[in-house]
């Protein structure tokens, strides 16, 4: 009998073992998902930009005045590529902003394929050539992410000084999102832990009905982000029903009075 317990316990750290190692193999393939966003652009789309260094092309859109009010850089979501996200937020171009994004390593135009580092490098590029290029301040530059967009988002909040940053349907980490807890070795996006290391101001979109990002994980973030900070419940709203359930003037005011006024 204590033959077969030792031999049962052996089988089974051995499948949790290898199904960790599948995990960790997998991980990007199951995170990204480039190819549902495939030529829905082109070069000749107005203010596409190639941002890229060393012969290696990054897929940039910069829209509105060449040094807006202020800039904003929009971090899109997964399974869309950066005009998609665009759809309300680009119309803060017509009242006098600048608004940009980029794509991560696979998506749209953009070369390489998808995984953690890459985003953080590609969002970087972008808030590096705004202030190289167009002069900005960076603390007239925000960074407003979206779902998976929320993990490039508060890192570059977290390591490089923004105005503000604005997260929308965020999660904890990307493997929370399914698991809830922490069960592999890696932990790609950990907003929960980079939250801490944002000292600018922070605000939270969540909608209460979503069925990708569970509204709790948002409101947790909400509660471990430093002072000021803002939680913005969006009742009955889905995953990607945000600036339709608030409205799409109400939203798109919402993200200015951010801009303008802080949270004061």
């Amino acid at each position: 009998m204590k033959k077969l317990f030792k031999s049962l316990v052996r089988i089974g750290i051995l499948a949790m073992v290898l199904g960790l190692l599948v995990g960790m193999g997998c991980i990007n393939s199951m995170m990204f998902h480039p190819e549902f966003c495939k030529g829905n652009y082109d070069v000749s789309t107005p203010g596409y930009i190639d941002i890229g260094t060393n012969g290696i092309r990054i897929a940039a859109v910069v829209r509105g005045p060449k040094r807006g009010k202020k800039a904003i850089i929009r971090c899109h979501g997964n399974a869309e590529d950066m005009i998609g996200s665009l759809w309300v937020l680009g119309e803060l171009a017509d009242v006098g902003y600048t608004v940009a994004s980029v794509d991560y390593p696979g998506y749209g135009l953009s070369d390489g394929s998808p995984d953690e580092e890459g985003c953080y490098r590609n969002v970087h590029r972008l808030y590096d050539w705004l202030v190289e290029t167009h002069g900005f301040s960076p603390t007239n530059i925000f960074v407003d992410g979206f779902s998976i967009g929320t993990g490039p988002a508060t890192e570059l909040a977290a390591t490089r000084p923004v105005g503000g940053l604005i997260l929308e349907a965020p999660f904890l980490s990307a493997p929370r999102v399914v698991t809830r807890v922490r069960i592999l070795p890696i932990d790609p996006f950990p907003n929960l832990k980079r939250i801490a290391d944002v000292k600018c101001p922070v605000l939270i979109i969540h909608g209460t009905a979503d069925n990708i990002v569970p509204y709790a994980q948002g409101k947790k973030l909400f509660k471990l982000a430093n002072e000021p900070k803002r939680f913005v419940s969006v009742k009955g709203a889905d995953h990607n029903q945000l600036p339709i359930h608030l409205g799409k003037p109400r939203y798109r005011q919402l993200i200015i009075d951010f801009m303008e006024k802080g949270l004061k």
